[in-house]
């Protein structure tokens, strides 16, 4: 298998993974894959802004507004606003959702402890430069 095919395909499967999950235990109301971009992006970003994900995702900030106000609306995402500006509100993934969402890597957790159990520290450290390579260019 080639490298670019095993790449595309792992993308492809953790994505459908995590869709099926979240939307298995309907806590998240039928998340669209959209959806689950956004609260991504929000989970991992710290004091995260409806300009912050327009600018990530390249997308126009009124079509942020109807998503982040559709997230808010299902209690996923909440809205905190700036203490210095109050124009800017800081999004945030709800606390219970977010730990929630966090369990879903599990498998992904397991995966990576074969792979330090199988791999020595210099294969790994390999690994997680190859990693690094992808990265940078796809930002």
């Amino acid at each position: 298998m080639k490298l670019i095919h095993a790449l595309d395909q792992f993308y492809y499967e953790q994505i459908l993974k995590s869709l099926r999950q979240m939307n298995h235990n309907n806590v998240y109301g039928n998340l669209t894959y959209n959806s689950l971009l956004y609260m991504e992006v929000i989970l991992y970003n710290e004091k995260c802004t409806a300009s912050f994900l327009a600018d990530t995702l390249h997308v126009a900030r009124s079509a942020v507004t109807v998503k982040v106000n559709e997230l808010v609306a299902k209690g996923i995402v909440t809205k905190t606003p700036c203490s210095t500006d109050k124009r800017v509100n800081y999004l945030s993934v709800s606390p219970e959702i977010g730990e929630d969402y966090k369990q879903l890597d599990v498998a992904l957790n397991h995966a990576i402890a074969e792979i330090e159990d199988r791999f020595s520290a210099s294969e790994v450290a390999s690994f997680v430069d190859m990693l690094g390579i992808i990265r940078k260019h796809h930002q």
